[in-house]
């Protein structure tokens, strides 16, 4: 990305991080597809979009910068797991949260109650147990971890037992902001759920897995209708209704404290003018287009870097532009790049703009984007 255009859009970014983000607080999120199985895979796919969608919703509701690891098609991989899991550095403030979804089994020899992931192979020695991450992310400073898998459990013969130890336009209002303060600001330990318990395999449809759908539904109603959410209690909900839907029934383990004492948010402060260059290459292009669009910016000054912005991240103006709901995958909008960016010129109450799928050229700018958007009311 040019980064001339970078250094004249960091301010603007900087300023935008007043509503956009807590500095020092990161949601790390880390989901793994299998999308590419012919069996499961649009149902797998539905649910990438529909968590990445999510995890962007609860990072801007509790004010934290989203952090994002993810992986689907040929990238779903033990490879890529362990990569992920040994490389992964958090704050003690941080929040984790692992997604996977796809083909599960377990050995009959299996002692924990949760499924092998199978991460997009065939190969025995490719799978990797949910419990484990979970044992590895326990070895993180981060306060709270929640590790979900939506995917089977059954006994499939020639699979071996593993060795767990480890080596060191959604609209926020006020009861959605509650909801996810209350199950991810304000507490510490850590959840562990799969769709499915020891012997059953996992429902998926064309619109997602079973699994995945309940919890979301689930969320959405704590969200929407003022309820004192607590994770023991929004994954009851969630085996009931995976139940009563596709007659599997979820596992999960539950050890979350509320913290003691709440931390108090750093308050905002001006930036320096000597940081206006300090790592603008890093700065990711979603960040940027989510700041033209924060109406705490003058508009004056959005559309003064519209031009420049446009350019540098997108190949052309012409270039797709898809505007999706929070399932990540309904289009509700079709614009052309140019037409987008003026808008975000223009909009109000934007909190964040969520990437859900892309293409670039070889300077990294967009060919095509897909974005959902998240709005304050």
């Amino acid at each position: 990305m040019n980064k001339k255009v970078i250094s004249r859009c960091i301010l603007l970014l900087l300023l935008a991080l007043m509503t956009i983000a807590v500095q020092g607080q990161q949601l790390h999120t880390i989901i793994f597809a299998d999308t590419n199985d012919r069996s499961i895979g649009k149902s797998v796919l539905q649910d990438y979009y529909s968590i990445s969608v999510e995890a962007s919703t609860i990072a801007s509701a509790i004010g934290m910068q989203l952090k994002s690891y993810y992986f689907k098609g040929d990238q779903c991989s033990n490879a890529n797991l362990r990569k992920v899991l040994n490389q992964l550095r958090t704050e003690t403030d941080d929040v984790i949260l692992f997604y996977y979804t796809g083909h599960g089994t377990r050995s009959q020899a299996d002692v924990s109650e949760f499924p092998q992931m199978c991460l997009g192979s065939n190969r025995d020695n490719d799978f990797y147990p949910l419990e484990k991450v979970l044992q590895q992310l326990n070895e993180q400073p981060a306060r709270l971890k929640i590790v979900i898998g939506d995917c089977c459990n059954n006994v499939v013969n020639g699979v071996t037992p593993k060795d767990y130890q480890t080596r060191s336009a959604t609209v926020l209002t006020k009861g959605p902001v509650d909801v996810y303060n209350n199950l991810f600001a304000n507490n510490r330990g850590f959840m562990i759920a799969s769709g499915s318990t020891k012997g059953e395999t996992s429902v998926g449809w064309s619109q997602g897995g079973a699994f995945t759908l309940s919890l979301l539904s689930v969320l959405k109603h704590y969200a929407t209708s003022g309820l004192s959410a607590t994770w023991d209690y929004v994954m009851a909900d969630t085996r009931a209704t995976t139940f009563e839907y596709a007659k599997h029934t979820p596992v999960y383990s539950v050890n979350i404290r509320e913290v003691e004492t709440a931390t108090a948010a750093p308050q905002y402060q001006e930036p320096q003018n000597t940081a206006v260059d300090d790592g603008s290459e890093d700065i990711e292009k979603i960040t940027i287009l989510t700041a033209i669009g924060n109406e705490n910016v003058p508009i004056e000054t959005r559309v003064k870097i519209q031009d420049k912005a446009l350019k540098a991240l997108f190949s052309n103006p012409n270039v797709k532009v898809e505007v999706v709901g929070s399932n990540g995958m309904t289009i509700v909008a079709t614009e052309k790049a140019s037409d987008f960016v003026l808008r975000l010129c223009t909009t109000h109450n934007l909190v964040n703009l969520v990437e859900v799928d892309k293409t670039e050229d070889n300077r990294g700018r967009y060919t095509y984007l897909k974005v959902h958007e998240i709005y304050k009311r």
